[in-house]
């Protein structure tokens, strides 16, 4: 072994110290997405000032339009960043198109101001224009200013030099694409996590004695829909994301997971959401009894504590809850299936309540 070689314990060579920092560039630059966009963003920048420079004529005078353009496209997905780029490109003729008519139509540059911003603010609304909308009120006012003195050479500059910044843009964003997964699988397990707080929540809330009235239990009952909301959101991102992706056939497999975990967790948030809303408006002191009564709440408690342990457990084992996790909380639902049985056999008017809480655990332990 040479004499730069370094071996760890018991004679293991150790990986190479420029392999472990690039091993965790890697990793940093995968949980902290806005950092590599932010790179791709300074390059897509740079590449299209460069291009820009041999051009000549208005090109050196407004030049600094092309790094605008570039910034304007490169975008979280390649989808994405095309789409910016299209939407930026109009929003900007749109722009240019209200000055020139604010120069032909308005008298005054104070009037004609005034005009631009308020219409370009309107259209700025148009759905077609997405998030690039708010470029029109800017573009127009620019417009309409700044190339006051020279009209057609500024709007050649100005629309022209933009459009290309945001062509070099979308090839920086082709060739360099994000696949944004490793986000996507931390928003999984903290929605995980966050659903099994709230089955123990209602658990506690089981335990307590005495009984919980309206007030207490409604401390205990979150609001899933967020984390609803952010998983539909992390499937449409997942999706585009692999639109146009060269990088996204390496990694079908975990993509197409991620999609698999993120609809069964819509799912989940439903089937907790329900159990939440029914144990907090039947299981309460003022109702004279309670629903599940003494003989069911704590079997209940247990099953739900159950099922939290193995949303948990999938939370940290990244997707899928482990089969021992599993059937643990499918004998605790079934040990209070069984119990439910029992309380319809002697007539106790608890086991309906019951027999609710039995059905939506067997639908959220089916849908992990």
């Amino acid at each position: 072994m040479s004499p730069s070689a370094s071996t760890g314990p018991a004679g293991v060579p150790r990986k190479p110290r420029a392999a472990g920092v690039a091993a965790r560039v890697r990793h940093a630059l995968a949980w902290r997405t806005r950092l590599p966009r932010a790179l791709k963003a300074a390059l897509a920048a740079t590449l299209a000032w460069l291009v820009v420079q041999p051009l000549g004529g208005p090109a050196d005078q407004y030049a600094y339009y092309a790094p605008l353009g570039a910034v304007i496209a490169v975008s979280v997905t390649v989808a994405d960043s095309a789409s910016a780029a299209a939407q930026g490109v109009a929003a900007i003729l749109l722009g240019a198109a209200l000055a020139v008519l604010a120069v032909e139509l308005v008298p005054g540059t104070l009037a004609g101001l005034a005009a631009v911003v308020l219409l370009g603010t309107v259209l700025a609304g148009w759905w077609r224009l997405g998030d690039m909308g708010s470029w029109v009120p800017i573009a127009a006012p620019f417009v309409l200013t700044v190339g006051s003195s020279g009209l057609v050479d500024y709007l050649v500059g100005y629309v022209v030099l933009t459009g290309l910044g945001t062509l070099v843009g979308v090839a920086v964003s082709a060739v360099l694409p994000p696949m944004p997964l490793v986000p996507g699988d931390r928003e999984i397990a903290v929605a995980r996590s966050r659903l099994a707080g709230q089955l123990d929540a209602l658990a506690d809330g089981l335990r307590s004695e005495p009984p919980l009235g309206p007030r207490e239990w409604s401390e205990r009952h979150h609001d899933v829909r967020p984390q609803t909301r952010a998983i539909d959101r992390l499937v449409i991102r997942a999706a585009q994301a692999r639109r146009g992706n060269w990088r996204a056939r390496r990694r079908d497999g975990w993509a197409d997971r991620q999609v698999e975990h993120a609809r069964a967790l819509a799912r989940l948030s439903f089937v907790v959401d329900d159990l939440a809303a029914m144990l907090t408006s039947m299981e309460q002191r003022e109702r004279g009894s309670t629903a599940l009564g003494p003989r069911l709440r704590r079997p209940a408690a247990e099953a739900l504590e159950a099922a939290a342990a193995m949303l948990r457990d999938g939370a940290e084992a990244g997707g899928a809850p482990s089969p021992s996790s599993v059937e643990r909380a499918c004998d605790a639902v079934e040990e209070l299936a069984r119990l439910v049985g029992e309380s319809i056999r002697d007539l106790d008017d608890e086991a309906f309540t019951a027999a609710g809480v039995v059905t939506g655990l067997r639908r959220l332990v089916a849908s992990t």
